[in-house]
């Protein structure tokens, strides 16, 4: 038995297909979807959502949205996503020390609010490497 997950953003829809496990990106952390999970909606954060299919996990870099889980359907509803490139590791480095840079320079709140998040996809994209094989 499998889960089916479908991950839908704004412009469309971005996965649907059957799952062994699904872990999301909620707001308290790590949060694992096996078959049989109990009812539960979630909101979700700025993070890697992966997704487990023949023992071979696939990452997504997610901008944030909700979660419903109910009779082993898991529906994603997202802001946005971030695309990962197996050869982008070198930018991926330099995106995360450019949004440390940014974060230290923040003065405002917008400013710091925008660094913020900035440094979530460039943390999370340099993350989602670990996931990608070879």
């Amino acid at each position: 038995m499998s889960l089916n997950i479908r991950v839908i953003a704004p412009d469309g829809l971005i996965w649907d297909t059957s799952a062994d496990e699904v872990v999301l990106p909620s707001l308290t952390g790590q949060l694992g979807i096996l078959t049989g999970h109990a009812p539960l909606i979630t909101a979700l954060e700025i993070g890697i959502l992966r997704i487990k299919v023949n023992s071979s996990w696939t990452p997504i870099i997610v901008l944030g949205g909700f979660a419903v889980i109910k009779n082993d359907e898991v529906i994603v509803l997202i802001s946005g996503v971030e695309e990962i490139i197996k050869q982008d590791y070198s930018q991926a480095k330099e995106f995360l020390a450019n949004a440390t840079k940014n974060l230290d320079l923040a003065e405002t709140t917008k400013e710091k609010i925008d660094a913020s998040q900035e440094m979530k996809i460039a943390s999370s994209k340099l993350q989602a490497f670990k996931f990608i094989e070879s």
